[in-house]
């Protein structure tokens, strides 16, 4: 199983395509928009299987925080350490021992899906930031978990 880990600078119509695709799938349609991919100030790390984008990680630097915007993977590549490597490029490319890094992490009936990753490189939940995409859900985008209100909480890590 040869995947290719690398940073692309800035995504060709189909590489964002493809990124839009899955975050669809995972997030809700709407969730990314086109624009939210080609922002300068952000990296885009992409996992690459047959030529095709299998998931991606977006991180930025802030003034005070490198954030950890996202890291999503289509769901038959998902526990087979695809996140593990776009992360370990990531912080071995671009981040310093002295980095404080930020993760807000999706909270759903008491499931992280991204607190197992988040707790393997060192970043631990230190705030509850409850339900910040309720404004939004279903209204900004269409949320694959909205149950006639938002069920999703926030928990901000850091190391």
């Amino acid at each position: 199983m040869t995947i290719e880990i690398k940073e692309i600078k800035k995504l060709n119509p189909l590489q964002l395509s493809q990124c839009i695709e899955i975050s669809n799938r995972l997030f809700g349609k709407g969730y990314h928009s086109r624009k939210y991919f080609l922002k300068e100030e952000i990296v885009t790390i992409v996992a690459i299987k047959n030529n095709k984008i299998i998931g991606f990680f977006i991180g930025k630097k802030e003034i005070k925080n490198v954030v950890i915007d996202c890291i999503a993977i289509k769901r038959r590549w998902q526990k087979k350490s695809i996140g593990t490597k776009l992360m370990t490029f990531y912080f071995r490319k671009f981040l310093n021992s002295k980095d404080k890094v930020v993760a807000y992490a999706w909270k759903i009936k008491n499931k992280m899906p991204a607190g197992k990753i988040n707790y393997k490189f060192g970043l631990k939940p230190v705030k509850n930031m409850g339900k910040i995409w309720k404004e939004k859900c279903n209204v900004s985008f269409k949320c694959r978990s909205y149950n006639n209100t938002c069920i999703c909480e926030c928990v901000k890590f850091s190391n």
